[in-house]
């Protein structure tokens, strides 16, 4: 098992339920990812009597989120969204099937170096990122739509959000065209525009974005494909401009103290003054 010494303690103490479904660990190779809460790590165990390869995702909780993410997968699983389904829990170990894929932060951003507009793109890949914004937007719709705690208030319309909602908790499968969501720790009820806003600065925030450039307006046009493409879909929801500003500049004050930037007051005119206020 090709782990740090100090995790392997870790997988001794696995319960019996997973540690059956994981089997012999001189047979597991181990590889662990980034995560700043809590430990992740992907299994990839060889199954002795097929030879095949089964590849799994174990959450070790050092935070009190456990039951909240068992609990919201479960239910959205059931409900039929594209998540990943639970192979096994017992607190804090978390056994998931792994989603094969290209995370989604990745996919948007990588091609968006060196350029400042989308228009810049080949036309294939423009068409591939302003595909995956939009899948992205349905699957937002489906988890928000499903889930509708109340709807008197249109422009307050109180759903289950998926909470700290970033790019990176998305994996996309282009040739399949399907986007699936992934870490669900933070999830509450709120306002559901809570989770657009928590998308748009991840799309602004990541590189190439606000912090790398004057004016990232291909960050900007695909803030308003977002949000153009989750309402189109999505009618029955209202957007109010003065609630998602106010999240996002929130939002990205959270991200400027979380990596400990230095980047003075910042300029929300320059940061809102491209993004319509008409969905």
């Amino acid at each position: 098992m090709d782990i740090e010494h100090r995790y392997k303690m870790i997988f001794l103490s696995l319960p019996d339920k997973i540690s059956k479904i994981v089997g012999d660990l001189d047979t597991i190779k181990v590889e662990r990812l980034n995560s700043k809460k809590n430990l992740v790590f992907d299994l990839s165990v060889e199954d002795s009597s097929d030879t095949l390869q089964k590849d799994y995702i174990l959450k070790y909780y050092r935070t009190k989120n456990a039951d909240i993410e068992f609990t919201t997968l479960s239910h959205l699983y059931k409900q039929g969204l594209d998540v990943p389904s639970v192979i096994s829990y017992e607190k804090p170990f978390l056994l998931l099937e792994k989603i094969d894929g290209i995370n989604l932060c990745d996919f948007i951003n990588e091609p968006l170096h060196k350029i400042s507009e989308i228009s810049e793109l080949e036309s294939e890949m423009r068409k591939k990122i302003i595909k995956s914004i939009d899948m992205l937007a349905s699957w937002l719709t489906d988890l928000h739509k499903r889930n509708i705690i109340t709807h008197k208030d249109l422009e307050k319309t109180i759903v289950l959000n998926k909470g700290d909602t970033r790019l990176r908790d998305f994996i996309i499968q282009m040739d399949n065209k399907m986007v699936y969501g992934l870490d669900f720790e933070e999830a509450y009820e709120g306002n559901h525009i809570d989770d657009l806003a928590w998308i748009c600065c991840s799309l602004i925030d990541t590189k190439p974005g606000l912090f790398e450039l004057d004016e990232p307006y291909h960050k900007i046009e695909l803030m308003n494909e977002f949000l153009k493409h989750y309402y189109k879909i999505n009618n029955d929801f209202t957007f109010s401009f003065s609630y998602f500003a106010e999240a996002l500049i929130n939002n990205l004050n959270i991200v400027i103290k979380r990596r400990g930037l230095n980047v003075g007051k910042l300029d929300k005119k320059r940061i809102l003054n491209n993004i319509t206020s008409n969905f």
